[in-house]
């Protein structure tokens, strides 16, 4: 037997194993070039015998003097990085510091920093590293969260698939790709300018061939010529909006979960910037969704589909219910949505709309970008004009303004939304809106009404009084170009119908197919609604406004003047903020959009004539502090992280697997208080 040997060696062999360590630690491969330009390496020894060990030589001594200064470039990046990250977040915290921004104007000035940023820096691989850094979660802890709650239901409850499964994305995820070949468009062939770090790159780099894509012409409502764009396909299109920003991701984990995959879980996505006319005329959508729901009822042994739809995929959804019954649409027959959809699920649904987008339309803002920094920012990318003339080019964006007139949004003399209405009564949620915005509690407060849609202080130099949402919009219409408004006409109706005998005059009228106060739901007894939201954020309710007097674009006779969010402060207001009148919602939905129509108006008669099960349920927006979760966690629920929520997801699970049945109606917020003052039988 072999003498065993200590466990330590001998000190002979420690000194020599210690020599050989110290020898390859000083040994490094320089890579060279032979004449013939390839790629040489040769061990070379780092040291030198004048080296003691307290002047080993820096690695940076040995690289080239470009690589050093882009290391630096790297160094300095990251200092003026983390110090606009600081700044924006305290500016978006406390947006009212509008005075700190003039002096930070004269410190920047005309600062480039993109002449800082390393020409190596690739977007998604910043955002990655970013989207670590900002999460506090250990890999333990990420892991016991992933999958989840499917993982407990399906030990729990025992949930399976069962229904085929078709999910149709709103706006942020609907990526749009260039299928374009024209000089401008080449470097972006098949990648997405909408949708990824790819839009941007081009946004910062290349903005006039960026627009030139994302614009449809005025005339025809299509592409430009020599342009084309397509919404990108397959569940990765929608999964993730850039790396490491989550949309329908989890979902699509839970769901997997469950046994699904991409042959009983399709992504319906489509080109929001169209007119629904217009989509299916140049792209044949809702025919081939059609076809996608016939064949998954003949293939899936009878079993229905259940839609799940995001926010304006909720507008698209109804179209298509209307659309695939009608003689001038898929010509399916009064019950054809009920013999092939189980249900449809909405999150964070818009389906009276979205004040936002009247801003939008009308001026080119919205709260995002009046923030003090995100103004500064665009002014120098981006102006409001240019976003004014962008937003107007699409079609498809009229379908999200606000519907039901004055009755649902109120007028002169109040809306039934207005926070004072329910102070005596629920001062929870006044409480959390004034909080949010002003950091003070509610008592002795002043609050703005929500039935001036448009304020002017005076007439804030425009000549216009306060204008109702009906105003608002004949006010739109008066700023809209030729083109955008025969657009508009063409394809909308934003009123209301009181009784059957207008609902028969209008049944068969598309403009009416995306306003739920206009058409009735679908001859379907068999099928339910489920409206899935979250309140409790901030949300744009309504706008002070005032003429633009460095925009001198609109003096012809009989124009209105030029407008603009009047930002001036307003703290004896205490539901104002940087001419904002916020109201609740879920930061981007206000609450009547949200939950009138399923908490009220869909369980009438008037819209609801065969009895299609209506289920709403609220979750209150309960995000962890950013430090913990950036996005808030499992208990989040704004317009974009519901999609995430723990609570809305299970809910998901059992409705595709089909007890849907127990699922019941949960309200949290003051909609049914709401609904009671709204002027519509």
């Amino acid at each position: 037997m072999a003498p065993t040997e200590p466990a330590g060696g001998t000190k002979s062999d420690t000194a020599l194993r210690k020599r050989k360590k110290n020898k390859s630690k000083n040994t490094t491969l320089l890579e060279s070039r032979d004449a013939d330009g390839a790629l040489t390496g040769t061990p070379t020894a780092t040291g030198s015998p004048h080296t003691t060990d307290t002047e080993k030589p820096c690695a940076l001594a040995h690289q080239p003097p470009q690589q050093r200064i882009r290391r630096r470039r790297w160094f300095i990046a990251g200092i003026v990085i983390g110090f606009l990250v600081a700044l924006a977040t305290v500016l978006y915290t406390n947006p009212t510091s509008n005075t700190h921004i003039s002096k930070i104007h004269t410190i920047i000035g005309d600062f480039e920093i993109s002449s800082l940023v390393p020409d190596t820096l690739l977007p998604d691989d910043f955002i990655r590293d970013i989207t670590k850094l900002l999460s506090s979660d250990t890999t333990e802890q990420r892991a016991s969260e992933d999958f989840q709650p499917a993982m407990s239901l399906v030990e729990e409850e025992g949930l399976g698939k069962k229904h085929n499964v078709i999910l149709v994305p709103g706006i942020i995820s609907s990526g749009l790709e260039s299928w374009s070949t024209g000089n401008c468009s080449r470097p972006y062939f098949r990648q997405r300018l909408w949708g990824t770090s790819t839009m941007f790159k081009a946004i910062l780099l290349d903005k006039e061939c960026w627009v030139q894509h994302m614009m449809l012409d005025k005339k025809t409502g299509l592409d430009p010529a020599g342009i084309k764009l397509r919404a990108a396909q397959g569940l990765d299109a929608a999964d993730y909006f850039i790396t490491g920003y989550w949309i329908w991701g989890k979902a699509i984990e839970n769901l997997a979960v469950l046994g699904y995959d991409c042959t009983d879980m399709t992504l319906a996505a489509y080109d929001w910037r169209l007119s629904y006319s217009d989509l299916e005329r140049r792209d044949q959508y809702f025919s081939n969704l059609q076809s996608r729901i016939e064949r998954a009822l003949r293939t899936g042994g009878g079993k229905k589909t259940v839609m799940i739809a995001h926010s304006m995929g909720s507008q698209v959804i109804h179209y298509f219910m209307k659309w695939v019954e009608s003689p001038k649409g898929g010509k399916g027959g009064k019950r054809w949505v009920n013999d092939h959809i189980e249900a449809v699920v909405t999150l964070a649904g818009t389906p009276l709309g979205v004040p936002k987008t009247l801003s939008s339309l009308l001026s080119g803002e919205q709260r995002e970008t009046v923030q003090p920094l995100a103004s500064y920012l665009l002014e120098h990318f981006m102006n409001r004009n240019e976003l004014a003339r962008i937003f107007r080019s699409w079609t498809g964006l009229p379908s999200l303004l606000p519907k039901g007139g004055n009755a649902i949004w109120g007028d002169l003399d109040g809306a039934p939304d207005d926070l004072p209405h329910v102070a005596a009564e629920s001062t929870m949620e006044t409480s959390r809106i004034v909080r949010a915005t002003t950091g003070n509690d509610t008592e002795d407060e002043q609050f703005a009404s929500y039935g001036a849609q448009l304020r002017f202080d005076g007439d804030g130099g425009s000549g216009l009084g306060n204008q109702t949402m009906e105003d608002a919009l004949g006010l739109l219409e008066r700023v809209l170009d030729a083109d955008a408004l025969r657009f508009m006409r063409r394809d909308f109706s934003y009123g209301v119908s009181r009784t059957q005998k207008e609902m028969d005059a209008h049944a068969d009228d598309p403009r009416t197919w995306t306003n739920p106060l206009q058409h009735q739901l679908p001859d379907a007894p068999n099928m339910t609604i489920f409206c899935l939201y979250g309140h409790g954020a901030v949300t744009e309710r309504a706008y002070y406004y005032t003429a633009d007097r460095h925009d001198l674009q609109q003096e012809e006779s009989g124009a209105p003047p030029a407008l603009r969010i009047d930002k001036r402060p307003r703290s004896n207001v205490a539901n104002v903020d940087i001419g904002i009148v916020h109201g609740q919602g879920d930061g981007t939905v206000p609450l009547m959009s949200l939950g009138y129509m399923c908490g009220s108006g869909w369980r009438k008669p008037l819209y609801n004539p065969h009895g299609v099960r209506i289920v709403t349920r609220e979750f209150i927006h309960n995000p962890l502090a950013a430090f913990k979760d950036i996005r808030g966690g499992a208990a989040a629920a704004d317009h974009i992280n519901i999609l995430g929520n723990r609570d809305a997801t299970a809910d998901i699970l059992r409705i595709v697997s089909g007890h849907g049945h127990r699922i019941t109606d949960r309200f949290s917020s003051d909609i049914l208080e709401y609904a009671k003052r709204v002027n519509i039988p």
